[in-house]
């Protein structure tokens, strides 16, 4: 993974636009960064993130809802439960999801932006020994996650037709059925396109703001997020999730 943070151009010169940043966050990232560093703009981006969200979880809401549904099903069943009991644990399921599954959606995507945000701003202080502040840790961990929701828009019709939200371009495609609930299985399925993709945009927007080469950054960002894609793969191979 190679970047030239420092190349000059007229797009990387100049502020730009919010418009400007997140069309060129996805063909010439390092333009966007360096707007950011002057001028970090990040609650554009921010709020068009959570709108975003809201529409993705309002059409993926009977999905879930099956799939949440079938897993509490499965879950009761396993304890013992009469067919009365788990029709009534169904119902309040189903009254707490009405209530809760849009702002869940909401305060679970704000929670990844704000903590991604610190999360770098550590690694780029401490470890990279730059001199970041948050506003320009949060403006690149908000366009870099643009690349995520657009996955997520692309995969959504795939998810609708298919009735379900396993969706995802990686290795773990190829593997059986039967090995979904492996922690391979999920492992692999996080190392996937669009997650790849977003690593790669952060690690120039990390580099471009430091003021540091790319070199200094991704050995850092792949480290960090391999650790936590083995840690959900675990917790959810260990609760069945």
């Amino acid at each position: 993974m190679t970047n030239n943070t420092e190349n000059s151009s007229p797009l990387q010169t100049q502020d730009l636009s919010v418009l400007q940043r997140i069309i060129t966050v996805f063909v010439a990232p390092t333009a966007t960064f360096k707007a950011v560093r002057n001028r970090p703009k990040w609650l554009a981006p921010f709020l068009i993130i959570l709108v975003l969200t809201l529409g993705i979880t309002h059409f993926l809401k009977p999905v879930a809802q099956e799939v949440q549904r079938e897993a509490v099903i499965e879950q009761l069943e396993k304890q013992g439960m009469s067919d009365s009991e788990i029709d009534s644990q169904l119902e309040n399921m189903q009254s707490m999801m009405k209530i809760w599954m849009y702002p869940s959606a909401l305060l679970a995507t704000a929670f990844m932006l704000f903590a991604g945000a610190l999360i770098w701003l550590f690694v780029s202080n401490t470890i990279i020994g730059s001199d970041v502040n948050f506003g320009q840790m949060m403006g690149v961990n908000c366009y870099r996650y643009l690349i995520l929701i657009l996955g997520s828009l692309i995969k959504l019709p795939i998810m609708l037709s298919q009735n379900t939200i396993n969706v995802h371009f990686s290795l773990a495609t190829f593997m059986s059925d039967e090995a979904q609930n492996t922690f391979i299985y999920k492992f692999l399925s996080n190392i996937e396109l669009f997650n790849i993709w977003s690593i790669a945009v952060l690690c120039i927007g990390i580099a471009v703001v430091s003021r540091v080469k790319v070199e200094k950054v991704w050995p850092w960002a792949v480290l960090l997020f391999l650790i936590y894609y083995a840690g959900a793969a675990g917790i959810g191979t260990a609760f069945g999730q």
